[in-house]
């Protein structure tokens, strides 16, 4: 069962709906919540308005897959308690192998996902459910919240990571407060004591903080393990409302210190926020499995598609890369698309494009200006320019058709990979969105489109060599 569903409406605004992206058909779905692996099958969970194709309302939809291209919707996961402790906000899941919560029945691990409620007065706490049956259903844990709000407005979006120490092993749990993270531990993923608190004076402050993720992390070439955290802002992004910006240093269990001051960008698009990683998958100390949500609080709600709102990106790949004197993050995409579509073949001039496919090229070092410029009957025009001499990208959809506030824009984008080498750009194109990856997950940029019609014709810088189509429709 392919991840659009297909479930194809009469409505004329049904013309955007993804061919290979996650979304929900009929419902407005937004952060990906409590992801975890286990026995083969990738599971998905979602801010999900069952009622409506906007934002309100706030469940957990659920999904699972096997190889990330392919997804089942399942039923509701969590539902809203609009008379209790509220509507059910984002948060994570983890696999308790150890059963350290308890909750775990006939050596069978529980899953326990958590999860901010928000109450009909707004006060956000932080609570827990469980599964005994490998997610497929979930129980409320009947002494929630967790932790209570501690005074703050924006006390939300917990994610869980297990701290192996030397001394001491523990859950530790990250909430985001306002600017700022708070640390939690706990033996038993239900009594959480706070650690400390980080990101006074740190990272980028445009908005308020949101979907904290952190957890170790050691690089291939070095062997260095160190501890990566993602924070989502809104907004404050690098090229208008809501982004993703992470940050790598130490964390010994209580506090964690940054390498050092500079923001950087996981996604420098407008399309890519408030994403998170799978907990149990293999190889996870190598390598994290990270999906977001494709939108962007500028203009989420007013899409021109009224039949879905809200997909996902692209799962991709964490990887940690040494750079000089520090470290960055790779994010290369992680399903494998080799038995998905047609085989890759060579890009003719004129060719007709199909409605989703992967355009790979490569760009010479030599060549100071590249242009791909994508085009329609209409004359709607998105294009990329990579212009080596300024060392920047610049990323047009102010002609693609939709002009609400924050989607009319060119973005302008420092180049942060080597300039030197040989330039290996691949691009995810669907029916509404734009992935580019640059160097294998070096540096990426996502940006929706929304054109009158496809934007079947492409025209490529001459310069430009091993130019390949995949049609993945």
């Amino acid at each position: 069962m392919h991840s659009t569903l297909r479930e194809t409406s009469p409505s004329q605004n049904g013309k955007w709906e993804p061919h290979f992206h996650f979304y929900k058909f009929g419902h407005w779905i937004n952060d990906p919540n409590g992801l975890f692996y286990l026995d083969g099958k990738y599971h998905l969970f979602f801010q999900l308005n069952p009622d409506a194709t906007v934002w309100g309302n706030m469940h957990w939809g659920a999904a699972e897959s096997t190889d990330l291209i392919n997804w089942e919707h399942k039923p509701i996961a969590l539902y809203a308690e609009p008379e209790g402790l509220g509507y059910i906000f984002s948060g994570g899941a983890i696999v308790d192998g150890k059963n350290t919560s308890g909750f775990g029945i006939d050596n069978v691990p529980p899953i326990i996902a958590t999860f901010t409620q928000q109450s009909i007065k707004e006060e956000q706490v932080q609570s827990i459910a469980y599964s005994v049956d490998g997610g497929n259903t979930f129980s409320m844990f009947n002494e929630n919240p967790v932790i209570a709000n501690p005074g703050i407005k924006d006390f939300r979006d917990p994610k869980v990571v297990w701290f192996d120490g030397q001394d001491e092993q523990y859950w530790v749990k990250a909430v985001v407060a306002g600017h700022c993270v708070h640390f939690y531990k706990s033996k038993n993923l239900k009594s959480w004591t706070k650690l400390s608190e980080f990101g006074e004076g740190v990272g980028a402050h445009g908005g308020v903080w949101e979907c904290p993720d952190l957890f170790p992390l050691r690089c291939e070439e070095t062997g260095q393990q160190l501890w990566v955290l993602l924070i989502s802002i809104n907004p404050g992004g690098p090229n208008g409302g809501s982004a993703t910006q992470y940050f790598i240093g130490s964390f010994d269990g209580i506090e964690f210190v940054p390498q050092d001051g500079e923001i950087r960008w996981l996604d420098h698009g407008t399309d890519c926020y408030a994403g998170i990683t799978w907990d149990n998958t293999p190889n996870i100390l190598e390598e994290r499995v990270y999906t977001a949500w494709m939108s962007n609080w500028d203009y989420a709600n007013n899409t021109p598609d009224d039949t879905w709102r809200g997909a996902m990106t692209l799962p991709r790949s964490i990887k940690l890369g040494k750079s000089n004197h520090s470290y960055r993050l790779l994010t290369p995409v992680f399903p494998d698309f080799s038995s998905y579509g047609t085989q890759e073949t060579e890009f003719a001039c004129n060719q007709a494009l199909p409605q989703a496919y992967k355009l790979s090229l490569n760009i010479s070092p030599r060549e100071t200006q590249t242009d791909i410029v994508w085009t329609n009957e209409e004359g709607e025009v998105f294009s990329i320019s990579i212009d080596l001499k300024r060392s920047e990208i610049i990323v047009d959809r102010s002609q693609t058709g939709f002009s609400d506030k924050g989607f009319d824009s060119t973005s302008t984008i420092p180049i942060v990979f080597d300039v030197n080498d040989t330039i290996c750009l691949a691009v995810y194109v669907d029916v509404c969105s734009f992935e580019c990856f640059f160097n294998d997950g070096e540096q990426c940029i996502t940006s929706l489109v929304f054109p009158s019609s496809s934007l079947n014709n492409v025209n490529i810088s001459e310069h430009v060599t091993n130019i390949a189509l995949k049609d993945l429709t």
